[in-house]
């Protein structure tokens, strides 16, 4: 397992997501966040925010995944080393945990979702948020509210909206 112990302040994001402000830290809520949420541009990073639930605590991570729907996003394949991968403990705001490109044993993807799956070897707790950047979705043509999927382990499976402009 290659992994580094680091604190730095979260990026802020600049979607306004359902539930949830503009702030990327604390909160407890399942979000999405882009780099940026304007109608139609490519190559955006989307950042995935999960809160870890009593159902995977004790389980060691070995899935992050998105769905968008069908016809309105495109999610391209993305490198190992272009995807980011670490734990915010206790939903500070702040990445405690980083992983390394390394420990990505596999990139699945097809037009409209993407499942990383790892190797880490850290055990999720309460309270622990995984944050994933995947840099390879386009967003909608069309301005407005779109659901996302996210899910943590093929057992935590929850919708968010996230907000495009134009």
């Amino acid at each position: 397992m290659n992994r580094r112990t680091f604190v730095t302040a979260a990026g802020v994001s600049v979607a306004t997501l359902a539930g949830c402000s503009s702030d990327s830290g604390g909160g407890g809520e399942e979000t999405v966040e882009l780099d940026d949420n304007e109608a139609g541009e490519t190559d955006v990073s989307q950042r995935l925010r999960i809160p870890v639930e009593e159902s995977v605590a004790g389980q060691t991570l070995d899935t992050v995944s998105a769905s968008y729907p069908r016809d309105r996003f495109v999610v391209d394949s993305a490198s190992h080393d272009a995807i980011s991968l670490g734990i915010d403990q206790g939903d500070t705001g702040t990445t405690d945990e980083e992983f390394e490109a390394d420990v990505i044993s596999g990139v699945n993807n097809n037009d409209y979702s993407f499942t990383v799956t790892v190797d880490t070897g850290y055990e999720l707790s309460t309270g622990d948020v995984v944050v994933l950047n995947y840099p390879a979705v386009t967003n909608p043509d069309e301005p407005g509210e779109y659901e996302v999927t996210v899910g943590l382990n093929d057992t935590i499976e929850t919708t968010v909206t996230v907000q495009i402009d134009g």
